[in-house]
């Protein structure tokens, strides 16, 4: 029997908030999966593990990290434990979700890894910044990432709220939501450029509808599947 696993591939979708990641990423494997069936879907948040065990203990994680009350002081916390919890839960997605389904030849769309977290940390202090390259480099890169490029004032727009760490607000953010988190995705968007841009498959969204940003992220994904 031939041997597939080394032909399954990582895609991961990427993007400041309000980029579209996790509605294009959904939608361009639910337009591809019924013509490569070696294919699987990841939610980054909620990532298919097969242990009851991983579950429980994943869900802890996802409620410490996530699921908390808008205006929480997570800052009371310090920036490294965030670091290291969030470190925690893609080497866990990672191992529990990704390494099984990539070992036994599925290839796999993501949608989102940990760039946009190493994106913000990134703005922290240059310690701090150094630390988080170092923390983000043992977690599994994706073969290719696909970045939704998006202005971050057509990203308002598209929001209905804005917490407060889309806006920056542990990061010098003011109060005016909407202002603070315009400014805060265009550093965002800046930080990228550290974390590989410059190899990435980008699809410029400016004036494009949600149409035409679906064809080309279905495109490029198909371009990878069929390339390898």
């Amino acid at each position: 029997m031939k041997d597939t696993s080394e032909k399954a591939v990582f895609i991961a979708f990427e993007g400041t908030d309000g980029a579209g990641k996790s509605t294009v990423a959904r939608a361009t494997y639910d337009n591809i999966f019924e013509s490569h069936a070696a294919l699987h879907y990841i939610d980054k948040n909620r990532p298919p593990v097969s242990s009851g065990y991983s579950e429980f203990h994943m869900s802890r994680l996802r409620e410490v990290l996530w699921d908390y009350p808008d205006q929480a002081p997570l800052e009371q916390l310090g920036d490294r434990h965030w670091l290291a919890l969030i470190t925690a839960w893609f080497q866990a997605t990672d191992y529990a979700a990704v390494r099984p389904l990539v070992d036994s030849g599925m290839s796999c769309i993501a949608d989102g890894w940990y760039y946009k977290y190493l994106a913000r940390f990134l703005l922290k202090n240059e310690e701090l910044a150094e630390e988080a390259l170092a923390a983000f480099s043992t977690i599994r890169k994706p073969d290719f990432v696909i970045f939704l490029d998006v202005d971050p004032v057509l990203a308002a727009q598209r929001k209905e709220s804005f917490r407060l760490s889309e806006s920056g607000a542990y990061d010098g953010g003011n109060e005016d939501r909407i202002r603070s988190f315009i400014e805060y995705q265009n550093r965002v968007r800046s930080s990228y450029e550290r974390c590989g841009l410059e190899s990435w498959v980008r699809i410029d969204t400016t004036d494009l509808s949600e149409e035409a940003v679906l064809n080309k992220a279905i495109s490029a994904v198909r371009s990878i599947l069929n390339g390898i």
